[in-house]
């Protein structure tokens, strides 16, 4: 009987905020894949479902097609439910096959996950809400037991940015077994460096004069990519399907679907769909989706003075641990010519920054329009319009649900229905 394994997102969701808006924990991404999906080559064979916030499952369920979102098909083996925040397996895959009581899985106090065996779930009905889990982890918690893994979660955004390049080289080697057939047109006059090491695409075309360079780590480009002339990629680095890659020079990045990419970029994760057409530099970043940097837009992440760099997450200053820390920034977010981004900045969903000078602030809250000089609301209908527009410029419709979980974050109404906490 296969394994059922519902990857859920738990209480700490916030901790990701901006990045965490519109989209679960576990549908970021530190290498090629989100994190999700790296469960799946752990647990081989196994049924996977995702459980998301009530306000975040039609999002989810439409980005992620093939899996069913917040319905558990409980089937007749065990069923375990998988924190979405986990950040290195450790010997958790391993302990499953031999235990015979459902556990809890716990590293550190925070809990890992939760293995309900087969007998425990016969009084559920055949299709199970996650509540009815929770509500039966509660019931049955005396009579479970509590192993100590070596797995791992991840805390803060800026673990999947320490994690890029590692999780790089891992997500390559494991899918480099089943690359598929590719016809790439690598023209005369680009330069591959450490070619066994380096995946393209099919339908992608590198063009004359530029550098694909594997010889610090794999490199993938994504089909229908384009690298023009003058662009250097250096690995580990991953470059998403149907993007553009500019004049310019990235480094160690993960970079997502349908993106156009120029200047400098440094160890930074960006979701999809953005646009940094222009010079400017953005290091050790997370980028949400639909995202514009004007020309020269250019980020800070190092002190001059070494030390390490305090990010504010949901009001909370964290020290992070590390002097290189830049920015952290949400969907839908705008930013003029010129703008200059402090070291750690956290700025929210639907912003619209401008006016070529440093932004300081700790926090930009989402929906700000202007910039440190004055700070002013941005009006919730004008904020949608121009999120149609730029969706509309990528052939793409800005989906009804979105809508729907921009104006709660635009209302402060936080909705914590259909997280699980056990």
């Amino acid at each position: 009987m296969p394994l059922k394994v519902c990857i859920y997102e738990d209480d700490r969701f916030a901790q990701f905020y901006p990045l965490t808006f519109l989209r679960p924990v576990y549908l970021l991404r530190a290498g090629i894949v989100p994190l999700f999906e790296r469960a799946h080559r752990h647990f081989d064979g196994a049924e996977f479902c995702l459980i998301a916030r009530n306000s975040l499952a039609p999002l989810v369920a439409g980005r992620v097609r093939d899996l069913p979102v917040n319905i558990v098909k409980r089937g007749e083996g065990d069923v375990l439910f998988l924190n979405g925040r986990v950040r290195d397996f450790g010997n958790l895959a391993a302990l499953i096959p031999g235990t015979r009581l459902s556990t809890v899985f716990i590293n550190r106090g925070e809990t890992i996950a939760v293995l309900f065996k087969s007998e425990s779930v016969e009084v559920l009905p055949p299709i199970v809400t996650q509540k009815e889990f929770v509500d039966l982890y509660r019931a049955q918690r005396s009579n479970m037991a509590d192993f100590e893994t070596t797995a791992t979660l991840y805390q803060y955004p800026w673990n999947l940015v320490e994690d890029i390049e590692a999780r790089l080289e891992q997500d390559f080697d494991f899918l480099s077994s089943s690359f598929p057939p590719s016809s790439a047109v690598v023209h005369e006059g680009a330069w591959l460096v450490n070619r066994t090491r380096i995946f393209i695409g099919d339908q992608a075309r590198v063009m004359p004069g530029a550098v694909i360079d594997a010889s610090k780590g794999p490199v993938y480009i994504g089909m229908n990519t384009r690298v023009e002339s003058h662009a250097a990629v250096y690995g580990p680095c991953y470059i998403g399907p149907n993007s553009v890659v500019l004049p310019g020079r990235i480094t160690a990045s993960s970079i997502g679907h349908t993106c156009r990419v120029g200047g400098e970029i440094e160890e930074t994760v960006f979701q999809s769909y953005v646009n940094k057409y222009h010079a400017g530099f953005i290091g050790h970043s997370y980028v949400g989706s639909w995202v514009n940097f004007g020309a020269m837009t250019t980020n800070s992440d190092l002190k001059n003075n070494y030390s390490n760099i305090t990010v504010t997450v949901a009001g909370e200053a964290v020290d992070t641990g590390s002097i290189k820390v830049g920015s952290f920034i949400g969907d839908h977010t705008k930013f003029g010519i010129g703008t200059l981004l402090n070291t750690g900045i956290s700025i929210g969903i639907c912003c619209n920054v401008y006016g070529g000078s440093l932004v300081a602030d700790r926090e930009v809250p989402s929906f700000s329009w202007g910039g440190p000089d004055r700070w002013r609301r941005y009006r919730f209908d004008k904020a949608v319009e121009t999120a149609r527009r730029t969706c509309a410029r990528r052939d793409h419709t800005l989906a009804e649900a979105e809508i729907k979980q921009l104006k709660s974050v635009s209302d402060e109404a936080v909705d914590t229905e259909g997280i699980v906490v056990f």
